[in-house]
C-alpha cells in the first residue's frame, strides 16, 4: 500500500508540475476578467456607459437598410407651402372640416387628426364640431399635463367621445432623441388643481391610450384582431406580444419606464408611408386608392410649427435632422401593424445575467489573446479584428430585432487585454518581484516575531529555565560565602601550589554545566526555527547571523553566558588576591626566620 500511495503521490506531483503554467495563466486571465467585468457592471449601474450605448444604438439604426413605405398608411402633411397657398395660419376650423369630409368620401379605415382644436381657430367651428361628432372614423388628440399648474395640458376637440381620443405625447431621451413611444399612461396629478379646468388629459383617475395605438387598434378591429391584457399586464394583439420596455433594457440604465412604453422600431428615415399635402386633398389630386381602407394621418410637417423631433437618424446629418410629429406617429403605427400582421419582430432584450456573461466572455477573450500573443503588431491586428467581430455580432443581433450591449463588451475586450499586457511588463521590469519580496519580508518579520515571542514565553515558563535560575542563585550565594571566608581563614602555606577550595571547584563545575546547557538549548531553538520555517515557507536568515529582529531567547542565553564569564573573572581576581596575601605572609615568615 505504501508503494501504491507513493506512486500516486508522485504522479499527482508530475501532473501538477505539468499543468502549473496553464493553471497560472488561467488564474491571471480569470482574475483580470472578473475585475474588468465587475468594474463595467458598476459603471453601467451608475449610468456612465448609457450615452455610449445609446450612440451605438443610433448608429446601428442608421446602418440598417431602410424598408419600403408601408402601403397601409397615408400621411397628409400641412407644409409651409400649404400655409402660404391657403394664406392661413393656423389652418382654420372650416378648412380642417372640409379636408375631413373629402377624405371620408374616399372610405378610409380610420383618420387620425394630429391637430389641436381645443380652442376655435378662424371660422367654421360649428361645422368642424358636427363632422367630428358624426363620423366614427376620426381619432383626435390631446396633450397630457406634466403635473404643473402652468402646463395643464390641452383638451381634445369639442364633441369627440373619449374612446376616440388619444394623447400625442412621446417619451424623449436625454439629448432630445426620440427612441421610445408611450402606448398607455396615467396623467400625473396637478398640484393645486382646484384652479385648473379638468379635461381628459389631466384627469389622473383614468388610464389613457396613445394616438398611434388608437389608430392601430381601430385598423386591427377590421381584421378581427382585438387587444387583451395578460396576467402580467403585458399587451397582446392576437398572438403578438408588444414587449414592454423596462428601465434597464438594452443600453438603458434606470430609464423612466413609467406607463407602457415600447422601443420604436423605425421603418425608414423619412418616407415611412405615402405622403401628400392638404392642398392636394382640397384640389382633388389624391388617388382614392391611396385612401380607401387605409390609415390616414393628418398633421403639420412644416418645421416652423416646432412639432418636430430628433431621432436616431439625426446624427451627422446636416439636412433633414428633424422628423415631424405626424411622421413619428406613422412610424409607431406601422411598427404595431407590421408586428401583428407581418411578423416583423418587436425589439427584444437579454436578461441581466445574460448580459453579464456576454461582457465577461469578451473580457476573457481579450485577456487570453493578450497572454498568448507577444508581438505588438500581431496583437494590434488581432484586437482590431476581434473588435470588428464584437460590433458585427451586436449588429447582426440588432438586425434580428435584439438590442444587446455593444460598447460594454468592446471595452471589456480592450481593458482586459490592457491589464494583462501592463501586468506582464510590470513583472518583467522587476517592479513586481521587488514588491513581492518586500511584502514577503514584512510578513516574515511579523511571523518571526510572533513565533519567537511564543517560544520565549514557553522557555521562561519551562522547568529547565527555572532550574537554571535556581542554580544561578546557588552559585551567587556560594561565591559570597567563599569571598567572606577567604580573608578570615588563611590556608596553611606549603611548598607546593595551594589547593583550591572545594566551593571554587564546585563553582567551575556549575559554570561549565550552565554554559553547556545554554548552548544545547540554543541549538534546540535553532532546530525548531528551521523546522517551522520549512513548514511555513519562510526562509531563515542567511548566514545564521543575528537579524534585525533578534529574539528574546538569544538575549537570555547571552545574558547567562555573560554572567558565567563575569563570575569566572571575579573568581580569578579573588584567587589572585588570595595568592598575593599568601605570598605576603610567606615573605614575612622568611624575614622572621632570618632575624632569628
Amino acid at each position: 500500500m505504501s508503494k501504491i500511495s507513493n506512486k500516486i503521490r508522485s504522479a499527482a506531483t508530475q501532473v501538477s508540475q505539468m499543468y502549473k503554467p496553464s493553471l497560472a495563466f488561467a488564474k491571471s486571465v480569470l482574475i483580470a476578467s472578473a475585475a474588468v467585468t465587475l468594474s463595467l457592471m458598476g459603471a453601467r449601474q451608475l449610468g456612465i456607459l448609457e450615452p455610449i450605448e445609446l450612440s451605438v444604438y443610433d448608429q446601428m439604426v442608421r446602418w440598417r437598410p431602410e424598408e419600403q413605405p408601408d402601403s397601409r398608411l397615408l400621411v397628409v402633411g400641412i407644409t409651409e407651402g400649404d400655409i402660404q397657398k391657403l394664406n392661413q395660419w393656423p389652418i382654420s376650423d372650416r378648412k380642417i372640416a372640409e379636408i375631413l369630409q373629402k377624405l371620408e368620401k374616399m372610405q378610409p379605415a380610420v383618420i387620425g387628426l394630429d391637430v389641436l382644436r381645443d380652442v376655435p381657430l378662424g371660422d367654421g367651428r360649428e361645422e368642424l364640431t358636427k363632422v367630428l361628432q358624426k363620423s366614427d372614423r376620426i381619432i383626435g388628440v390631446c396633450l397630457v399635463t406634466d403635473g404643473s399648474r402652468d402646463n395643464p395640458g390641452s383638451p381634445p376637440p369639442p364633441g369627440m367621445p373619449e374612446n376616440r381620443v388619444g394623447f400625442a405625447d412621446f417619451g424623449i431621451d436625454p439629448g432630445g432623441i426620440l427612441r421610445r413611444s408611450l402606448l398607455f399612461m396615467k396623467p400625473p396629478t396637478i398640484q393645486g388643481k382646484s384652479s385648473v379646468d379638468k379635461h381628459l388629459c389631466n384627469d389622473d383617475s383614468q388610464v389613457l391610450a396613445s394616438f398611434n395605438l388608437q389608430l392601430a387598434l381601430r385598423y386591427l378591429q377590421g381584421q378581427k384582431i382585438y387587444p387583451h391584457l395578460a396576467p402580467d399586464q403585458s399587451l397582446w394583439l392576437g398572438k403578438t406580444k408588444l414587449k414592454r420596455l423596462e428601465s434597464n433594457d438594452g443600453g438603458y440604465t434606470n430609464a423612466d419606464a413609467r406607463g407602457y412604453q415600447i422601443l420604436i422600431n423605425y421603418r425608414s428615415r423619412l418616407k415611412v408611408a405615402n405622403q401628400v399635402r392638404i392642398t392636394d386633398v382640397l384640389e382633388g389630386k389624391v388617388d382614392p386608392h391611396l385612401v380607401k381602407d387605409k390609415i390616414v394621418l393628418i398633421g403639420y410637417t412644416s418645421e416652423t410649427v416646432k412639432d418636430v423631433f430628433y431621432t436616431p437618424y439625426s446624427g451627422r446629418q446636416q439636412n433633414n435632422q428633424y422628423m415631424p410629429g405626424i411622421v413619428a406617429h406613422a412610424q409607431v403605427v406601422s411598427q404595431i401593424l407590421s408586428a401583428v400582421l407581418d411578423n416583423r419582430p418587436m425589439f427584444w432584450f437579454w436578461p441581466e445575467w445574460a448580459e453579464i456573461l456576454w461582457i465577461s466572455g469578451w473580457s476573457i477573450v481579450g485577456g487570453t489573446l493578450a497572454s498568448r500573443i507577444a508581438h505588438p503588431a500581431k496583437l494590434g491586428g488581432t484586437f482590431a479584428a476581434m473588435l470588428s467581430g464584437c460590433c458585427a455580432i451586436g449588429f447582426g443581433i440588432f438586425l434580428l430585432g435584439g438590442w444587446v450591449p455593444v460598447a460594454a463588451p468592446a471595452l471589456a475586450l480592450i481593458l482586459a487585454a490592457s491589464s494583462i499586457v501592463s501586468a506582464d511588463r510590470f513583472n518583467k521590469a522587476g517592479y513586481g518581484k521587488a514588491i513581492r519580496e518586500r511584502v514577503k519580508q514584512v510578513f516574515k518579520i511579523e511571523i518571526d516575531q510572533a513565533k519567537k515571542a511564543q517560544q520565549v514565553a514557553e522557555i521562561t515558563e519551562s522547568d529547565f529555565f527555572k532550574e537554571l535560575q535556581q542554580k544561578k542563585d546557588k552559585l551567587r550565594i556560594s561565591k559570597q560565602e567563599t569571598s567572606e571566608k577567604a580573608p578570615s581563614e588563611p590556608q596553611k602555606i606549603t611548598a607546593g601550589v595551594p589547593e583550591l577550595p572545594k566551593a571554587e571547584s564546585q563553582t567551575d563545575e556549575y559554570l561549565a554545566q550552565l554554559e553547556e546547557k545554554a548552548k544545547q538549548q540554543k541549538q534546540r531553538v535553532a532546530v525548531t526555527e528551521l523546522e517551522s520555517s520549512s513548514k511555513t515557507g519562510v526562509a531563515p536568515d542567511a548566514g545564521g547571523g543575528a537579524s534585525s529582529a533578534e529574539t528574546k531567547p538569544d538575549d537570555e542565553f547571552s545574558h547567562l553566558q555573560a554572567k558565567a564569564k563575569q563570575m569566572r573573572q571575579r573568581r580569578g581576581a579573588e584567587k589572585r588576591i588570595q595568592d598575593e596575601k599568601i605570598d605576603s605572609l610567606a615573605n614575612k615568615e622568611d624575614l622572621g626566620d632570618k632575624e632569628e
